[in-house]
């Protein structure tokens, strides 16, 4: 067995320990648990099968439930114990940008940097495909990554993709022991926007780079994307805090960019939390669905689409009372939990609209429904967002309703012959 798939292996068998399973077991939901319209994913099962002859990319697009990483890498590890693991895939400096990300690797840098993002109010019109973007005034920048070995996702890689903006067509990349090939446009937005292939001739934990002869104004970094030259799958995730339907249609090149980086055969798409804190209107959260995935099957018609519905969310309010206690008057905090029903409306539109336009989805406020008691103690204090155990359940029971579904396509694919 490689070390790849060793490492892997063993995380796996951690994360099932850590959400209080046994490597390999399966949880029984009665059929609630599945993946509905499934024969939309025949065409990525397919890939699957022979995913140790190739390599199949999978992106998962979605808000603060993503950003953190927990439950798409707990999915993605799960997926790539099976059929392989071909790379890190897309991963970005979230650490330098001020903001929380996955665990399993960091950056650092010399130099100041600052960041805009998908859902601020001031931002470059040219985001990248992680929805976010860092950028410095200084000259001649320089970063650095390391990929965490302690970590339960196998961060090695032999090719590494960067993506940056210099502002003008004179800069110079150098990273030592990496071979570099740079090429101009590999997405739109910016004339002077470049890709720099680093490729590296044994597997790597870390890489340098720095950034000569740049342009006067800001120097903006999109992230990279990481190969180990292996077959198998290769997993990105891409969340923003805070992200709804709406910013990624607004700003459409995030999704130009992620196709024309990532190309994706599946994209999993993980919204509908922040719409349902909002002035919830029914017609135009679908309308913004619609759009999502319009622009997605324009880009590629052949890409498997599966949506997902947001986690059972309530609304935590905080409210201070008197009482008289001994004669003297005392101050008191009360918290209430109570059921937020825009949830349970964006789940219903979600649902709705893969089962009118043939796309897969995956219901998880109804499988959180029937689990609470199993998430009950996992979920944050804002009870929107769950602790590090509790996305590593979704994470699983994601991974559990995929594996189902690929078990009656093999099923019904042998039935054929």
């Amino acid at each position: 067995m490689s070390t790849v798939r060793q490492t892997i292996f063993s995380s796996i068998a951690l994360v099932m320990l850590l959400v209080g399973g046994k490597a390999g077991a399966q949880t029984s939901f009665n059929g609630d648990n599945a993946i509905l319209q499934d024969t939309a994913l025949h065409r990525f099962f397919k890939l699957l099968q022979h995913a140790d002859t190739s390599v199949v990319s999978v992106l998962h697009l979605g808000d603060s439930h993503v950003q953190a990483g927990y439950f798409p890498q707990t999915n993605g590890g799960m997926m790539q114990q099976q059929f392989g693991n071909a790379g890190r895939g897309f991963v970005f400096p979230y650490n330098l940008a001020g903001t929380n990300g996955p665990e399993d690797y960091r950056w650092s840098s010399p130099v100041k940097w600052n960041s805009e993002r998908v859902v601020d109010r001031y931002k470059s019109p040219v985001l990248g495909p992680g929805a976010i973007v860092i950028n410095t005034n200084t000259n001649s920048p320089s970063l650095s990554f390391l990929g965490r070995q302690d970590s339960f996702i196998e961060n090695s890689f032999i090719e590494a993709d960067l993506f940056y903006d210099p502002g003008n067509d004179s800069s110079e990349i150098v990273s030592n022991g990496a071979d570099i090939v740079v090429t101009p446009m590999p997405f739109t937005g910016s004339p002077t926007i470049q890709r720099a292939a680093l490729s590296f001739q044994d597997l790597q934990q870390t890489f340098a780079v720095k950034f000569d002869n740049t342009a006067k104004g800001p120097f903006r970094f999109y992230g990279a994307y990481l190969r180990n030259g292996e077959h198998g799958v290769i997993y990105s995730s891409v969340g923003i805090n805070g992200a709804m339907y709406q910013h990624y249609n607004d700003f459409s090149n995030i999704l130009l960019a992620q196709m024309s980086v990532i190309k994706p055969q599946l994209v999993i798409i993980s919204l509908g939390t922040n719409e349902a804190y909002g002035r919830f209107d029914a017609l135009t959260f679908r309308n913004e669905i619609d759009k999502t995935v319009t622009l997605l099957r324009e880009q590629n018609p052949n890409v498997c689409i599966l949506l997902t519905t947001p986690p059972d969310c309530m609304r935590v309010t905080h409210s201070t009372y008197r009482k008289k206690v001994k004669g003297k008057w005392r101050k008191y905090s009360k918290t209430s939990v109570t059921p937020n029903p825009y949830i349970a409306m964006a789940s219903a539109q979600i649902e709705g609209y893969a089962r009118e336009h043939g796309l897969a989805c995956w219901n998880f406020n109804a499988v959180n429904k029937v689990q609470r008691a199993r998430f009950s103690q996992l979920w944050a204090p804002d009870h929107v967002h769950f602790s590090v155990k509790g996305y590593q359940l979704q994470g699983q029971l994601l991974n559990e309703a995929i594996q189902g579904a690929y078990r009656k396509y093999l099923a019904e694919t042998k039935k054929t012959y």
